[in-house]
């Protein structure tokens, strides 16, 4: 049986571990969410993310999905998208 110090230690390095590792996640989750919420762009538009342009494909929670003009699907990461500065070519009536 391990003592009761190494159980502690090895628990909060787990915790810890688990911890760093979804931040990215949730930060992407959180971004997703705002994305759907406020809606800069539509499946369809025409859009340049962080240099990319593409015609936005696919919109979840995690990611941004673009088709582009040479037939490339691209997926960007939603706390990239919010973070950064999103061009709408499309007009919207």
């Amino acid at each position: 049986v391990a003592p009761p110090q190494s159980l502690t230690a090895l628990i909060t390095s787990v915790s810890l571990a688990v911890g760093l590792a979804f931040q990215s996640v949730l930060g992407n989750v959180a971004a997703g969410l705002m994305l759907l919420i406020f809606r800069p762009y539509s499946v369809g538009d025409k859009v340049n993310i962080g240099n990319r342009v593409g015609f936005v494909y696919d919109i979840s929670l995690l990611t941004t999905r673009l088709d582009t003009e040479d037939n490339t699907r691209i997926q960007v990461p939603n706390s990239e998208v919010f973070k950064g500065v999103v061009e709408n070519y499309t007009l919207n009536p």
